[in-house]
């Protein structure tokens, strides 16, 4: 059984808070590990780098990224030429591309019960 929506949507935002101060704290730790060498400028400034700089990098890298194209399923090659007949019977006669569309949606149905 699957919870209410608001109890989902209260977990969502606690998990969110709960990386968010995660987040902080470690930045919060880095800061404090590094002021004894660079001071309280310096620290945060390569905590701010440590914690920002792989997320950029991820995002820029998947940004860039071609998507790849997969090639034509059967079904999906099926389906336009029966999109392509409808739209040239649905111009001329309109109560013959129903028609035509009821047919294209039995076949369909029978084509796909036997997989």
């Amino acid at each position: 059984m699957r919870p209410p929506n608001a109890a989902v949507a209260v977990l969502g935002l606690l998990g969110a808070a709960l990386i968010f101060f995660g987040v902080a704290f470690l930045g919060a730790a880095i800061l404090l590990a590094l002021q004894p060498r660079l001071g309280i400028a310096g620290g945060a400034a390569v905590a701010g780098l440590v914690l920002l700089l792989p997320p950029c990098i991820w995002g820029t890298a998947t940004g860039f990224r071609r998507s790849v194209t997969r090639p034509p399923r059967p079904d999906d090659t099926y389906e336009s030429a029966a999109a392509a007949l409808l739209s040239i019977f649905a111009r001329d006669k309109p109560l013959l591309a129903v028609l035509a569309a009821a047919i294209f949606g039995a076949t369909d149905l029978l084509l796909r019960r036997r997989r």
